[in-house]
C-alpha cells in the first residue's frame, strides 16, 4: 500500500470589499462607545464660583414699618429692582457693587460711587445648591451651566425684601 497523504482542506467563502469595510466600521463604532463614558454630575464646591457675575433681580419691598415676619397683603408691596457686580473668591468670600430702585424714579448708588457695597461669604453644596450671607440677608441659590450662573431667591428677615434673581459670569 502506498502511502497517501490525505489533506482535508475546507473551503472558506471569500468577504467582500464592502462586508470587510462594514465590519471594522462596526467594531470600531462599539470600541468609540466603551471607551466613552457617560457624562457624570459635577461635583461643585467653593472654587466653582470664582469671579465677576454680572447680577439682576426684581422683587418686593414692604411700603411701611414693622415686623417683617407679617403676612401683608400684596397692596402692602412696592417693587424693588437691582443690577451689581458681585466677585467671588473661590474660597467663601464675595464683595459686591449694586445699584437699587425702590419704586421711584430714585436709584440708590446710581454712580457706583460706594465700592464695595457690601462684601460677604457664601457656601457651596455639592449638588450646587448654597447660600449668600451678608450682614442680615440671605440668598438661596443654584449653580447652573457648569458654574457660568446662579439663580437664586432671598426674604430679607430684617426688611422683608422679598426677591428672585440670576447672576451670569462675566
Amino acid at each position: 500500500m502506498k502511502n497517501q497523504n490525505i489533506m482535508f482542506t475546507r473551503s472558506v467563502p471569500k468577504m467582500s470589499k464592502a462586508r470587510l469595510f462594514r465590519s471594522v466600521l462596526a467594531l470600531g463604532v462599539v470600541a468609540l462607545i466603551m471607551h466613552v463614558s457617560l457624562p457624570r454630575a459635577q461635583a461643585y464646591d467653593l472654587s466653582s464660583l470664582n469671579g465677576r457675575y454680572a447680577d439682576s433681580f426684581s422683587g418686593f419691598h414692604p411700603l411701611s414699618p414693622g415686623s417683617p415676619h407679617v403676612l401683608r397683603p400684596i397692596s402692602g408691596y412696592a417693587a424693588v429692582y437691582e443690577v451689581g457686580l458681585y466677585t467671588f473668591d473661590g474660597a467663601g468670600g464675595f464683595t459686591a457693587r449694586a445699584a437699587f430702585n425702590f419704586s421711584s424714579g430714585v436709584i440708590f448708588n446710581g454712580d457706583w460711587s460706594l465700592n464695595p457695597l457690601f462684601t460677604g461669604t457664601y457656601t457651596v453644596n455639592a449638588d450646587g445648591t448654597g447660600t449668600l450671607t451678608w450682614l442680615e440677608h440671605r440668598r438661596q441659590f443654584v449653580i447652573g451651566a457648569g458654574g457660568n450662573e446662579l439663580k437664586y431667591i432671598g426674604t430679607d428677615p430684617d426688611t422683608g425684601i422679598v426677591v428672585g434673581g440670576s447672576m451670569v459670569k462675566q
